[in-house]
Formats: structure tokens, sequence, C-alpha cells
């Protein structure tokens, strides 16, 4: 998981976004910690949530419109076929054709205008000097959050780091070969791979006593374990909806050969890929999401 600015290996979704907030699913030793943003001024921006421009979240605004639009469709076409009677299939018929159009053959979600994807080396030096110039960055950090580590491992960090450069790299290489088959999955990622973390620091909701006993124990995150944290949860939600989505395409030309006799399969997948949607918007302020979905909506009047 990656992201630019930490350099680290038919109507809009919002309520059902912010529904998704209170569902609490979080990985353990980590599930007090949340990252923090960077404020617009540059400033560490508080305990504001991780975010980027508006430019970079439109593609994934359309995304998530359009998995609102083809649930409609889907949903109107059961409801028709459920209602049965000897007009069920010729007024199912539009509709059928617009999911069509929707799932087989797309809309472009990333437009020619639009950011792209943002990885940049995280060692920003040649090898070795990188990896060293990482140790010592995280050496600070362990400092920051009063986590004492032996003389020992600190040596072979440095080796380790060099395993995990090589594996980022064929990471690196991996996801632009998935991009290029998916403009689902690089939509998402435009946004994730532009996020603007707080390096340094991260929110922590946990008593004194609870985060003693973790110093103790060496379990006490830093702040780059929960930045990679929040972000294994947004690409695990971004998976979610890419295999909905194609689960979802498969299923509706299974449908159409069969004359939609059972759609409820169809509107189940792309539930599915609601629910996902929602979950992964769920990390982004409210405010952003109104903004992206505001500029979708007068893309599609135009």
């Amino acid at each position: 998981t990656w992201c630019a600015t930490t350099s680290i290996l038919v109507g809009p979704p919002t309520a059902a976004i912010a529904r998704a907030r209170d569902d609490g699913d979080a990985p353990s030793d980590l599930y007090l910690a949340r990252p923090m943003g960077v404020a617009k001024d540059g400033s560490d921006g508080g305990a504001a949530r991780p975010s980027a421009r508006l430019e970079y979240l439109l593609p994934a605004a359309r995304v998530g419109v359009y998995i609102y639009q083809a649930l409609a469709v889907a949903e109107e076409i059961a409801r028709l076929k459920e209602g049965g009677g000897d007009d069920a299939e010729r007024n199912a018929f539009p509709f059928v054709r617009e999911l069509d159009n929707l799932l087989v053959t797309p809309p472009s979600f990333v437009k020619s205008g639009d950011p792209s994807v943002t990885r940049g080396d995280p060692y920003n030096l040649p090898p070795l000097v990188g990896e060293v110039a990482m140790q010592r960055r995280k050496q600070k950090e362990r400092e920051l959050q009063s986590v004492e580590v032996g003389l020992t491992p600190q040596l072979f960090e440095v080796g380790q780091l060099m395993g995990e450069r090589r594996s980022w790299n064929r990471l690196v290489r991996a996801e632009r070969a998935r991009e290029n088959a998916s403009e689902v999955r690089r939509a998402l990622n435009i946004y994730t791979t532009n996020l603007n973390f707080n390096p340094n620091n991260y929110v922590y909701s946990g008593s004194n006593e609870e985060k003693s006993k973790m110093i103790r124990e060496d379990r006490l995150p830093t702040a780059t374990d929960v930045i990679r944290s929040d972000l294994d949860a947004r690409d695990l939600y971004r998976n979610a909806v890419q295999t909905a989505l194609d689960d979802s395409a498969a299923e509706f030309s299974y449908q159409e050969k069969n004359g939609f006799e059972d759609p409820a399969e169809l509107v189940s997948l792309l539930k599915g890929a609601q629910v996902a949607i929602d979950k992964w918007f769920s990390f982004i302020p409210d405010e952003d999401i109104r903004e992206a979905l505001e500029a979708v909506k007068r893309e599609q009047r135009q």
C-alpha cells in the first residue's frame, strides 16, 4: 500500500456513506489509532482526517454515483419482473438496455483532464543510502512515541528495508498492470495515492494505562504503522468494489441470456458494490464527499 505524500510502502450516496463510518472495523493493536491529516495551509492539521484535493476525488465520485445508478436500474427490473404479467418483459426492456450500457460498456471514470495515480520512490535516495535514511526516520518515530529498540535490531533493520524496497518495486509494477485493466481501480487509486497524511503523529484514543502497556510490550504502533493500516483498509474496500462490479457484469450477461428470469442475484451483487463503495468513502471527510458529488452531478447535467 502506498501514498505519495507519506512515501509509505439514482441519488448521491452521501447519507449511506455517513452511516458507514459507524461500523468500526479495525485491526488489532491499531483499533485505538487513527492517522492525522495535513491542513490545506501545510500545518499538521490537528486531528483532521487525511484528505486530498477535490480533483483527486472526482474519478472515485463518478464510480460511486455509477454504482448507485446501476443498482437503482437493477432494482427496477426486479420489481417489474416480480409483478409478472404479459407486459413485464416489455416494460423491463428499456431498463435492461440501460443496465447493459452501464455494466457491459461502462462510462469513463477518469477524464482526460484528471490527475493521475502518484507513486514516488518511498526512499527518494539511491540504494542503501535511502535505506539508511529510512532507518533513521523510523528510529526518530520510535523516539517520538517513547519506544526503545536495542542496537542489534536497528542494525538488521537496514537489511530488512532493502528487501522491502525490492518488494515495493515489484508491487508498483503489478499494481500498474491492474490499473490498466480496471478503470474503477485506477479511479480509486488516484485519490488514495495522493492523500496527505501527517507522517509523524496520529490520534490515539486509548487510556494512558493502555498506552503504557503497549509500550512495555513493544506493541505501540508508529505513525507509519497507522498510515499503512489505514491505506490497507481503503484498498480492501476498493478490491471489494472491483470484484462486485466484475461479478455484476458477468451476472448481467447470464441473466440477459435467460430473459432475466431471476434478477435477485444481480441486485444482491450490486448492493455488495454499494456497501463496499460506502465503506471506501467512509474514510473521507464529509464536506469533501459532498463537494465531489455536486461536481459530478454538474457534469451529468452538461
